[in-house]
């Protein structure tokens, strides 16, 4: 039987566990060599992305989008939400500004991680209907560091309060389809469908 307490942070804790050491991730240094991340690095990096996020004012329960390709940090972001209390809302990085503004206000997002300039661009064309967003933070940027720094002041407790805030029955994302004959149609993911 499942715990209904339980959710998808509960994957990465029990990973951490079993074998801290076991490397999960391979990326690519700016030399274009590739550093493996294991457990433990990417438990630390979630946990403080978590705090940065709770340090500018993400609540549980509150949508968090995420316009990017497929990257590490996409899923450092998307733990660190759930680490938070929160939802992650993905946006396909190829969305129109239409499509943008439909999920963001659809899903009644507060926040929005994106990629590139490119993207704030195509923001910024759709943020008048998705007024709830009132954060937009950049990967590839200083800020993104900054975030990490900014929870500093968070404990461990607080933290762990807000993950454990989200339980199996409760949202942990909302996929939308990508939009080809309407307005994209938002699926609802709970924790327990990915425990």
């Amino acid at each position: 039987a499942s715990d209904p307490k339980e959710s998808a942070t509960d994957l990465l804790l029990e990973r951490l566990r079993l074998s801290p050491n076991h490397m999960l991730f391979s990326r690519p240094n700016a030399d274009g060599s590739w550093r493996d991340i294991p457990v433990s690095d990417f438990y630390e990096e979630v946990c403080s992305l978590a705090k940065g996020l709770m340090a500018s004012g993400i609540k549980p329960g509150d949508a968090i989008a995420i316009m990017s390709k497929t990257r590490y940090e996409w899923t450092q972001i998307d733990f660190a939400i759930w680490f938070a209390g929160a939802i992650s809302v993905p946006i396909y990085e190829s969305s129109s500004p239409n499509q943008i503004e439909w999920i963001l206000s659809n899903s009644d997002s507060v926040a929005l991680f994106v990629e590139n300039d490119e993207h704030i661009e195509r923001f910024n064309q759709a943020k008048a209907g998705a007024l709830n967003v009132k954060q937009v933070w950049r990967i590839d940027s200083p800020e993104f560091s900054d975030l990490h720094r900014k929870g500093a002041a968070i404990s461990d407790a607080d933290l762990d309060v807000a993950r454990k805030s989200a339980e199996a029955k409760d949202l942990a994302t909302i996929v939308y389809t990508s939009g080809t004959t309407g307005n994209p149609k938002g699926c609802e993911l709970t924790h327990k469908s990915f425990v």
